[in-house]
């Protein structure tokens, strides 16, 4: 096997010894040479360089060093969708914020003027009520019974000249004016069977409240009176009223000026006569207290119920008028009497910019078929002519019309 190897004839195997051996091979490793070198001691461990400082190797036979790369300009771009959703945020959320601002001051502002009016009204401690129990009545249902009284201060009681039932009713967006006739035959707590404008005369506003409570089981918690002067002084505080009357009417106008109201004034009998003619003509506060106050032009009482409805008709979208208010508050509510509490009266004074715009329905009770007149005999021997109710057909009337949702 030695001598294979040393066989002259073999060509391979002489071409292959041949090659020079180097008694010190390379060292392939690559050699930095910027690196010190250390000596160590016997045993000593070589230390171990954090990754973070060790210096990036260098090949000495690259010259060329390539540059650092830039870093790329940043593109001046439209706003997102998402900013664009905060800036229209921002814009409607100050827009909120000052809508709040004005609502705030405005209620402070109201609510300063209520109260300043609230306290010159004249308040009346509620007397003995007989309550009816389960009379009518529903939370979303206000309701105020409005006495005119034939009184000329608010010292004199007088009679029961109108009563009206005021009524808001918050889901249907109505005002609701209900008449009760003053010739109603009912039955009066304590008195008996008389007409209902009796009731005033006999106890005042509890017991009116309370009669019309038992006869007509609607519940009936707080009043206003009104006499001639705040009545003339609440029209004149509007600015006046028009309305449509006719040749008779005026005529009697000019006949209850001369006779009552203008001497209650203090003024010249023959003053504010109107023109008899038809048509609508702008009353001013004596005038329309007159026409109020008609009853023997048509169809009596009926007639004379409905030309009051009428005109609180054309007060109410006027009361709310800046100027009406002080006008109202320096000559009417001092000649007002109430049993609301000023609480009451605040909350009530609430709703009136917004029944505002409600619409206004009437009633006159007795409703037509539900009553006939009749003469009956009085306790004094005298006969008098009244009205004969059915209160269940009146009170279901009521119960529809008011308390309707």
């Amino acid at each position: 096997m030695t001598g294979r190897f040393q066989n002259d004839n073999n060509t391979d195997n002489q071409n292959t010894l041949n090659i020079p051996i180097p008694h010190n091979p390379p060292n392939y490793r690559w050699q930095n040479p910027n690196r010190k070198p250390q000596i160590r001691q016997s045993g000593q461990q070589r230390p171990r360089q954090n990754n973070n400082q060790r210096q990036p190797r260098q090949n000495p036979n690259y010259q060329q060093q390539r540059p650092a790369p830039q870093p790329r300009p940043i593109p001046q771009s439209r706003p997102t969708p998402k900013n664009k959703k905060k800036k229209h945020k921002s814009f409607f959320g100050k827009i909120i914020k000052t809508f709040c601002i004005i609502f705030i001051v405005l209620f402070s502002v109201y609510s300063c003027t209520a109260f300043t009016i609230i306290k010159n009204v004249e308040k009346q401690d509620t007397g003995v009520r007989s309550r009816t129990a389960g009379a009518l009545s529903r939370s979303y249902v206000k309701s105020v019974l409005i006495i005119g009284t034939d009184g000329r201060s608010t010292d004199e009681q007088g009679r029961s000249d109108s009563m009206i039932l005021l009524s808001f009713n918050s889901r249907t967006n109505k005002i609701i004016l209900t008449s009760f006739m003053r010739d109603c035959y009912v039955n009066i707590n304590g008195y008996g069977m008389d007409k209902l404008n009796a009731s005033y005369s006999y106890g005042g506003a509890e017991l009116l409240m309370d009669t019309i409570e038992s006869n007509f089981n609607i519940k009936i918690d707080d009043y206003v009176t009104v006499n001639f002067i705040s009545f003339a002084g609440l029209i004149d505080a509007v600015g006046g009223i028009d309305i449509d009357v006719s040749a008779d009417e005026a005529q009697e106008i000019n006949n209850i000026l001369f006779s009552e109201v203008n001497q209650l004034m203090g003024d010249d009998q023959w003053a504010d006569f109107l023109e008899v003619v038809d048509g609508k003509i702008r009353l001013n506060g004596k005038q329309a207290l007159s026409y109020a106050r008609i009853r023997y032009v048509g169809n009596s009482d009926f007639e004379r119920t409905s030309r009051q409805r009428e005109v609180i008709t054309e007060i109410i979208p006027k009361i709310i008028n800046p100027m009406a208010i002080r006008r109202v508050a320096k000559n009417v509510i001092p000649q007002v009497n109430t049993n609301m509490s000023s609480l009451g009266m605040y909350l009530l004074s609430l709703k009136i910019p917004f029944a505002v715009g409600y619409d206004i329905e009437q009633i006159q009770i007795p409703a037509e078929n539900t009553f006939y007149p009749e003469d009956v005999w009085c306790y004094d021997d005298t006969i008098q002519s009244v009205l004969q109710v059915d209160f269940d057909a009146n009170h279901n009337i009521l119960q529809d019309k008011i308390f309707s949702h």
